[in-house]
């Protein structure tokens, strides 16, 4: 399977069939097992990159034609 990187406010497009698969499915249906379970210590040393200040900072850049 490929790679799908999607940005804030993007959704995959989907065909018809993917989405009444997607309606029909049950949440008991999806498989979790692969996912390791996180201590409350791991969780909290994670911080989300939108709480921290500056994250982006503007840049002027000038080219020159040599």
């Amino acid at each position: 399977m490929g790679s799908l990187i999607l940005f804030r406010g993007q959704k995959p497009q989907l065909t018809p069939e993917q989405k009444a698969r997607l309606a029909a499915l049950d949440d008991r249906e999806i498989d979790l097992s692969d996912i390791p379970d996180l201590r409350d210590d791991q969780i909290g040393k994670y911080k989300r990159l939108r709480d921290k200040p500056n994250l982006w900072k503007k840049v002027r850049v000038k080219v020159l034609d040599d």
